[in-house]
């Protein structure tokens, strides 16, 4: 079986070479770097630092109440939550936002180390930073891979559980064909990743929203904030760090994470247009849930429900906040 999984995995990653080398023909920037694409971070009034689990964490909050942490995902920013952010603060939350490891004005991490394993250790560590004893988590792409590795590791400081655009590793794990709707996950472990995403003034995160999300237009203001934070120093090795990690992780370890369970209530919510996950995932990851659990799949929706459909996200997370009350 690992044998098969191997030579399909090396077929793929070969179409992906072959493709990205055209990719490169097309559309990268050879020679120096630009300028224009690489700025310090400029850090504005509403961002504050708090150190967790070793890395200095930068964060937006509002509102007042029991903690609510919500972690963005890729291409995105802390900011992705805006919407999101008001509504929880304003129904009695406090709603705080980081930027998750490797997007400045965080820290890079000084090891390395952007595995789900260390994810987990972020999520668990900025709770004790903000002196919670527990508290809801809310995670988009990475940001819900990290949530969903926290509520494995130290459940009884999770209480509630919200992913949004990623399903449980039950829904992928030991799948090649994962690849077909997601081959980032390969192209980006190629030497030309960073000149990839950094030439032209970073037009492959444009091309990331709209494959991802066909249905929605990123406006100016949310590709700018991107964009910002990965023209910092080291930050496109930090985002891409997380795929550069995958593949580094134990076997075993990989295993462990596919075979929890999670018992605590969960959320998740899912765009039925997503370019990069198909809804038969969830479907596959269901079984991983043991306690109270709800699926919503978003019509009309790709990749980033909460920017795409930021009302209708802020509702079902505040319903299930208020239900356990």
């Amino acid at each position: 079986m690992l044998a098969w999984i191997i030579r399909i995995v090396g077929g793929l990653a070969l179409l992906i070479v072959i493709g990205a080398g055209a990719l490169a023909v097309m559309t990268l920037e050879f020679g120096e770097r630009p300028a224009s694409s690489l700025k310090p971070f400029e850090i504005t009034g509403d961002i504050k630092f708090v150190e967790a689990n070793g890395i200095r964490f930068a964060y937006i909050e509002e509102g007042q109440g029991p903690l609510v942490l919500l972690f963005h995902g890729y291409p995105e920013t802390a900011r992705s939550w805006k919407v999101v952010q008001q509504r929880l603060a304003q129904s009695g939350y406090r709603a705080v936002a980081p930027y998750m490891r490797g997007y400045p004005p965080t820290a890079l991490a000084a090891d390395g180390d952007y595995t789900t394993g260390a994810l987990a250790r972020d999520v668990l560590g900025l709770i004790d930073a903000f002196g919670a004893q527990s508290a809801t988590v809310v995670g988009h792409d990475w940001g819900a891979a990290a949530v969903y590795a926290a509520a494995a590791k130290e459940p009884t400081k999770i209480d509630r559980l919200v992913a949004l655009a990623i399903p449980h590793p039950r829904g992928v794990l030991g799948d090649p064909t994962v690849f077909l709707r997601a081959p980032h996950f390969l192209y980006y472990q190629l030497p030309i990743a960073e000149r990839l995403v950094w030439s032209r003034d970073f037009v492959h995160i444009e091309s990331i929203y709209r494959q991802w999300a066909p249905g929605y237009r990123a406006p100016p203001e949310v590709l700018n904030h991107i964009k910002a934070t990965l023209r910092a120093p080291g930050a496109t090795a930090g985002v891409l760090g997380y795929y550069w990690s995958l593949f580094k992780r134990d076997p075993a370890e990989m295993e462990r994470s596919a075979a929890s369970e999670i018992a605590i209530p969960t959320l998740i919510i899912a765009g039925a247009d997503d370019g990069a996950v198909g809804l038969e995932r969830y479907e596959k990851a269901r079984a991983a849930f043991t306690g109270d659990y709800r699926f919503v799949a978003l019509k009309g929706v790709g990749h980033f429900p909460q920017l795409e459909a930021a009302e209708k996200t802020a509702d079902e997370i505040v319903a299930l906040l208020q239900s356990a009350q």
